[in-house]
């Protein structure tokens, strides 16, 4: 009997960085396997097992028992690279570290996906409204109200921690520090030369390197927010239409409703980015020698 694989490479964050879609690019390689849907048929690219005490009240999907976990991968015996991608593994890296140890072993590959903080953090912010009903505050007051808010409401999701999940200086040192192969690939060069960057991944997980990965389509594509107000509650909120209306039909109205009700995001303010660029700079510049890798440009206006 084979023995049941579990993963040896891990795609950790940072949120809001290109990471689903590497997640569905890698997935193309007939070597790669990463879960998609769990034994039920309910879709978990995010397993989050190994931050599972630290979120699973504050999450309504993620996979929370070994046993659920060990099942992901029922089906990757034959695959040369295993892999799942969680992007809080990063924001939570002391607990996600000391937990892939104990799991997966010492010799697993982590990849880190880095992006500008400052866009990094609007794209979050966007992303919450976007999807949630309960970021309620302009941007500027969830960055004055960060601090104590995630701890403040435990029902709060972790993204709302718009300006610490970008403070990647100590994130990335510690899994440096804990494993011997961790690749960066930063997000504006992955935009920019996608199949190249694809091609870097493949050879760091020691699969061939492919030529025909379909990278066109971008996944949960950030940058967009509702018209209405309206529009956010019915679609969003447990109201009739998420209670009563069947599924397929309800996704038909979402399909052909939702180019209508949403629109492209407001740029952010400058006086907020040049805020954060202030944040930001010393942990960027801690980074920058951290990597040996100019990041200057993040800190432009």
């Amino acid at each position: 009997m084979k023995k049941l694989k579990l993963p040896n490479f891990l795609i950790v964050g940072a949120a809001k960085s290109g990471t689903s879609s590497l997640h569905n690019y890698l997935n193309q390689h007939p070597n790669i396997f990463m879960p998609t849907f769990n034994s039920d048929g309910i879709k978990v690219k995010e397993p989050r097992f190994l931050i599972s005490k630290l979120v699973k009240d504050r999450l309504h999907s993620g996979t929370w028992t070994f046993e659920e976990y060990q099942k992901l991968f029922t089906d990757c015996i034959d695959y040369q690279a295993v892999g799942e991608s969680t992007v809080l593994y990063l924001y939570y890296y002391e607990e996600a570290i000391k937990n892939i140890k104990k799991y997966l072993g010492q010799n697993v590959k982590i990849i880190i996906m880095l992006r500008n903080p400052i866009d990094r953090a609007y794209s979050a912010y966007n992303f919450v409204v976007r999807r949630g009903i309960k970021e309620k505050l302009s941007f500027e007051e969830a960055l004055k109200q960060e601090k104590d808010r995630l701890y403040n409401n435990y029902n709060m999701t972790p993204m709302v921690m718009y300006k610490e999940m970008g403070l990647y200086y100590k994130m990335v040192e510690s899994y440096m520090k804990n494993f011997q192969d961790v690749h960066i690939i930063f997000y504006d060069e992955f935009k920019k030369n996608t199949s190249v960057e694809i091609s870097k991944v493949f050879a760091f997980l020691n699969v061939s390197v492919l030529s025909n990965i379909d990278s066109s389509k971008r996944y949960n594509v950030g940058g967009q927010t509702w018209r209405f107000q309206w529009a956010r509650a019915v679609f969003l909120k447990k109201s009739i239409f998420k209670r009563y209306i069947p599924r397929i039909v309800k996704n038909t109205i979402i399909k052909n409703l939702l180019p209508f009700l949403i629109r492209k995001s407001n740029s952010i303010n400058k006086k907020t980015k040049e805020y954060l660029i202030d944040f930001f700079r010393d942990d960027i510049n801690k980074l920058s020698k951290l990597l040996k890798k100019d990041l200057q440009h993040w800190l432009e206006i």
